[in-house]
């Protein structure tokens, strides 16, 4: 079981108002930032906020520290208060219990790991929770700033002039853009991704759904020797089916470094160890639907060792010209998005570095 330590940060501007939260996971000297926020909710709330999302990161079982500089949240677990509402069917005896949506998900998390609470002085010496707490701040302002009261104010003139802007389908949109998540729901909770169900309001305070695909992205890399040939595989992909030519890519592990997963599957898949590697690009490839950012890097000065691949995982190892792969990229024989912008980047470097 891994041993997991996260601080976390809510904060809001006028309680209830525009509100932030953050935290910081740290795993094998790995750490990782997560931040959000909304427009309209209250500190308690985004204090609960910040270590529902960082839990969620873990996809297996862990040790877990969580160290929180709210007595509101450290104490539902310390003083065993959530229990009693738990038992008690999320319900009070002295009124009403608020934020019951937020309590029952961190509470059914919590119940995934080993949680141990720890509640540390704000705005004190603790260098992670001051990180943040400035997060949260900045994320605070952000919503804040992003209030669209030009529209506000346009509803309530409701003159021809600025309703006709409004309704011209042909006139170009230069209002807000945010759009904040009011309700989440699970549809699918996977090995590789989890897919959710959002409903949205949009600048005009219409509503709509999304649908999203929450991954924990990934690293590929392209293997250039010193005589300027890749080293790529061939593997089927049941999605699309057919028979693809990639460069080594996997799924960045939750606490893992982008870099490092890069090393991991270029030595897993082809059995070669980089004696230089470094970032080309990172990239969203379908960000209308899916969270996935990949991480491109080239490897250099290869050296031979031994592939270890995972179990059940096919796939044949073969080396092409630089030159060659380019080719493919252009008359369309490369349809792995990843790959061919490695390609084209690679040679792009390797050209205009002779």
């Amino acid at each position: 079981m891994k041993d997991v330590v996260i601080y976390t940060d809510g904060a809001c501007s006028g309680n209830p108002g525009p509100g932030g939260f953050a935290a910081i996971l740290i795993c094998d000297g790995i750490e990782k930032e997560i931040c959000g926020g909304e427009a309209d909710t209250t500190n308690n709330r985004m204090e609960l906020r910040a270590p529902i999302e960082a839990l969620k990161v873990l996809t297996k079982p862990c040790r877990v520290d969580i160290f929180s500089d709210s007595s509101y949240v450290v104490n539902c677990f310390v003083q065993k208060w959530i229990y009693g509402w738990a038992r008690a069917g999320w319900k009070r005896k002295d009124g009403e219990l608020k934020n019951v949506d937020l309590l029952k998900e961190l509470y059914a998390l919590c119940g995934k790991h080993d949680v141990t609470w720890h509640k540390v002085k704000g705005h004190a010496d603790n260098a992670y929770n001051n990180r943040c707490d400035r997060l949260a701040v900045e994320y605070s302002n952000k919503y804040k700033n992003s209030v669209p009261g030009d529209l506000f104010s346009m509803l309530e003139e409701k003159s021809e002039s600025s309703m006709t802007k409004k309704d011209d389908s042909r006139t170009a949109y230069t209002g807000e853009l945010f759009e904040k998540i009011e309700t989440s729901e699970t549809v699918f909770d996977g090995k590789i991704f989890k897919a959710l169900r959002y409903d949205v309001s949009l600048p005009d305070g219409s509503h709509e759904k999304r649908e999203v695909v929450r991954h924990n992205g990934g690293s590929a890399v392209i293997p250039v020797d010193d005589d300027g040939n890749v080293y790529m595989v061939r593997q089927y992909r049941v999605s699309v089916g057919e028979i693809l030519l990639e460069i080594p890519a996997g799924k960045v592990e939750v606490g893992e470094d982008a870099i490092d997963c890069a090393n991991r599957e270029l030595e897993e898949e082809t059995g070669l160890i980089a004696g230089e590697i470094k970032p080309l690009i990172s990239f969203y490839p379908t960000p209308g639907y899916c969270s996935e950012k990949i991480h491109v890097f080239i490897a250099t000065g290869l050296k031979q060792g031994a592939p270890h691949r995972d179990d059940r995982e096919f796939l044949h190892v073969v080396k092409y010209p630089l030159s060659k792969l380019v080719e493919m990229v252009q008359n369309g024989s490369i349809t792995d998005s990843k790959t061919a912008i490695a390609i084209m980047m690679a040679d792009r470097i390797i050209n205009s570095a002779g």
